[in-house]
């Protein structure tokens, strides 16, 4: 879930830049805004896989964004599933957005996690993210390369690619309002973690012997040997598509997400996965 809401983050900054570009009244000149958001979840996702059982959630978001290019902000997730007032994770971040060309953009920031005890969730092993994005828009595409380092429990390293294409579909009341579709593409590679089995055969003097069928030593004993091991592999292969509804200052959005695990996932999760989410946002 945590990556959730880093992705959160960075769609924050961007319908930032989304208001401020529909905004007719805005100068060419950057603005300190916040942003408030609330969204509903089907499913949490951990880059497109999913706990055992199923996790609706409610997340909460600030976020402010100062002309300079910082921002700040606070998240809390509400697991739906969960009993209980209290919330499931608190998230807060802080990084710097900053255009390095007309079409060129970057962004680095750190979120710290605090997750509530036994949380279910599958990002609670790692308390703190380092993040880096670049985006390069274009009229056709816009597409974008993230990285996130995270560590605490253990440590893991994702990396991403996203390809999306935003449409004005036009006005549905007036001509202060527009009705948005985004279709878009994210590959998905990141640290697998499992346990990994190894046979030693040994003599009776504790000589390791080979293991081949041609060998046939009564003395011998047979060693078993479990060890953990990380490599970096396809992870999710994702497809989404958003539909809102826009004016100056909010922003109504539902979101379908459908996940295909890479083949090196646990088999139990090779099933495709479908995530829906409905979105409110405004900005000050």
């Amino acid at each position: 879930m945590k990556r959730g809401y880093i992705f959160l983050v960075f769609g924050l900054l961007m319908a930032i830049n989304a208001f401020a570009q529909r905004d007719s009244t805005v100068s060419e000149a950057k603005r300190t805004t916040l942003t408030l958001a609330g969204i509903y979840g089907n499913n949490a996702s951990y880059y497109g896989q999913t706990a055992e059982e199923k996790l609706p959630y409610i997340l909460s978001n600030a976020a402010l964004r100062l002309k300079s290019g910082f921002y700040f902000s606070a998240g809390s997730y509400k697991l739906i599933s969960v009993g209980g007032s209290a919330i499931s994770e608190l998230d807060l971040s802080a990084g710097f957005e900053a255009d390095l060309a007309k079409n060129f953009s970057t962004a680095i920031g750190y979120t710290r996690s605090i997750f509530a005890k036994n949380s279910p969730l599958m990002g609670a092993a790692n308390e703190n993210t380092l993040s880096a994005s670049l985006v390069y828009e274009l009229n056709f595409i816009k597409t974008g390369l993230n990285t996130y380092y995270a560590f605490g429990t253990q440590r893991d390293l994702f990396m991403s690619f996203t390809a999306s294409k935003a449409l004005n579909l036009g006005s549905l009341f007036s001509d202060k309002d527009f009705i948005s579709f985004e279709p878009g593409l994210e590959l998905v590679g990141g640290t697998l973690h499992y346990l990994e089995e190894y046979i030693f055969r040994r003599d009776r003097f504790g000589n390791m012997i080979p293991i081949d069928p041609r060998f046939n030593n009564p003395r011998e004993q047979n060693y078993k040997i479990t060890r953990n091991v990380s490599s970096f592999d396809m992870i999710s292969y994702n497809m989404n598509f958003l539909l809102g509804y826009n004016r100056n200052n909010y922003l109504i959005e539902t979101g379908w997400q459908v996940s295909t695990l890479g083949k090196n996932v646990s088999e139990n999760k090779q099933k495709p996965r479908s995530f829906f989410n409905l979105s409110l946002y405004y900005q000050f």
